[in-house]
């Protein structure tokens, strides 16, 4: 009896484990194995990029852009890239990103500890997606180096990733015309200034001029383009006396009128109070 009860404890406790094995394995089946998608990429201005990663806040990622009109490398805000998209579906994160100027940017994928995971580049340029190759005819022997040659040329050719407006600017510096309507500042290059007085003062490094060619880039213009110098008060000429006496009798003199001016005042102003006085009492 004994033992029959004890087989019938065992074949419980073997069917619940094996129903908890196999809740294990099911649930272990149902973990996604999804890992990150970064991938370089060469695009053009208006079309968009996109990167995976797990959902679930396991990667984080940052963003460095190199402008290529604009200056130095800087954080990216809104420059090379713009995200414009965040999905998640399925355990994964897609986020995309819009190509807005001309540039290279740097995006670093990293652990939660900042260690970095992956790296990649994503290179912007200017204009629209690359034409189609047009057709050519099978060459003949004759001839088939030539246009070899020539086709190579084509698919070498150096591609202008400048913007419309750094195109005039290069052109305008090639041909002599750049800043022609500016005044440039002959210490430091550069072309703002600020009127303070009879002189313009250049606003980067001080230097001062009276003349500037045009009202473009100056505060403060005075129409003509110069700026008369002011010229210098005359000082009153200087008293010189012969002997220490004659000095001091005009000393005395000065101190006697003032003294004088000081009396009459009081007077005027005595006078001014009896005035007032008699008025209101009648």
């Amino acid at each position: 009896m004994k033992k029959t009860s004890f087989l019938k404890k065992l074949t419980a406790m073997a069917a619940t484990l094996a129903m908890t094995c196999v809740m294990a394995v099911g649930a272990f089946a149902a973990e996604p194995t999804v890992d990150y998608k970064l991938d370089s990429a060469s695009i053009h201005v208006g079309e968009t990029w996109t990167m995976e990663v797990p959902a679930g806040n396991i990667y984080d990622w940052n963003l460095s852009s190199e402008y290529i009109a604009f200056g130095p490398s800087m954080a990216d805000k809104e420059g090379v890239l713009k995200q414009v998209g965040y999905e998640t579906a399925n355990g994964v994160s897609t986020i995309t990103y819009e190509a807005m100027m001309p540039g290279t940017c740097t995006v670093t994928l990293t652990d939660r500890s900042f260690a970095k995971v992956a790296e990649a580049t994503v290179t912007v340029t200017d204009g629209s997606a690359t034409p189609d190759t047009p057709s050519v005819d099978t060459p003949s022997t004759d001839n088939k180096a030539a246009e070899t040659s020539a086709a190579a040329a084509v698919s070498t050719a150096p591609v202008d990733t400048r913007t419309a407006q750094q195109r005039e600017i290069d052109e305008a510096k090639a041909n002599g015309t750049w800043g022609i309507e500016y005044t440039t500042c002959q210490k430091c290059g550069y072309h703002n200034w600020t009127r303070k007085g009879n002189v313009y003062v250049c606003d980067t490094c001080g230097n001062e001029t009276t003349t500037v060619v045009s009202a473009n880039g100056v505060k403060g213009y005075v129409g003509n383009g110069a700026i008369a110098p002011i010229a210098n008060k005359s000082a009153a000429p200087e008293t010189r006396y012969a002997t220490a006496k004659q000095a001091q009798d005009a000393a005395d003199a000065r101190e006697a009128a003032y003294a004088a001016a000081v009396v009459a005042f009081q007077k005027q102003i005595a006078a001014n109070e009896a005035a007032y006085l008699a008025a209101i009492a009648k």
